[in-house]
């Protein structure tokens, strides 16, 4: 059985390399879009320790790099789409099981939130729900991606209209801000979602990039802490 401590490294972690991954995939979505890469050797071979290998299909790189070239710069090709919700998923995936666990860093997520902590744990939570159950390309809701949030909004007797209001400036200078501003604005009125809501209309691209680099900081600031405490 895996001990507390050890499970909280591992969710941290997860947070950590699913931004490392997000970070490397948009300079890599970037640079097929910039550069023809068509011409390159497409052969890509995977050798497993019992002389197994398997081989990954060159026509479809190919066609998957021919695709990323007809993107404008400021388009989503369908690699950085790709990119960018797996690793929205992943991020906040792993830090709702951090905050589930008891321990040292939900209790300084706490602090760090006071009173908005709860509408922060209930929009993680919302994010995981959609991107982990999402089959339709334009992301629409069905109705599990919602109402267990609901529910718990009710049970807590909190208002089902969540506001996440975090400045980095007020609650966690630390990370220096590039501006007083800067930070992570979300409303979702939770009453009035219905299943076929489009989820980019409640919670934007912009959104979803601003919390997942909010969770890697977050990550981060307590790091730094618990290192300087040793």
């Amino acid at each position: 059985m895996i001990d507390k401590e050890t499970l909280l490294e591992d969710t941290l972690l997860l947070v950590e390399q699913n931004f490392y991954f997000l970070n490397m995939g948009e300079f890599l979505g970037m640079l097929s879009k910039t550069e023809d890469l068509t011409d390159r050797s497409m052969f890509v071979v995977k050798k497993f320790e019992n002389e197994n290998a398997y081989y990954f299909n060159a026509d479809i790189t190919y066609e998957l790099l021919k695709n990323a070239r007809e993107y404008k710069s400021n388009e989503l090709s369908l690699f950085e789409y790709f990119v960018e919700f797996n690793a929205f998923r992943g991020i906040c995936m792993a830090m709702v099981e951090a905050l589930r666990l008891e321990n040292d860093f939900k209790f300084y997520i706490e602090e760090r939130f006071g009173e908005e902590y709860e509408n922060f744990y209930d929009i993680l939570s919302f994010v995981r729900n959609v991107l982990s159950h999402n089959t339709h390309a334009e992301i629409r809701l069905n109705e599990k991606d919602y109402a267990g949030t609901l529910k718990r909004i009710r049970r807590m007797r909190r208002d089902e209209k969540v506001k996440l209001n975090f400045r980095y400036s007020r609650s966690l200078p630390e990370i220096s801000p590039p501006n007083s501003k800067y930070g992570v604005n979300i409303d979702i009125d939770f009453l009035s979602l219905k299943i076929g809501d489009e989820f980019l209309k409640i919670v934007t691209l912009w959104d979803l990039f601003m919390l997942s680099e909010l969770c890697f900081n977050l990550v981060l600031s307590y790091r730094r802490l618990t290192e300087s405490a040793k």
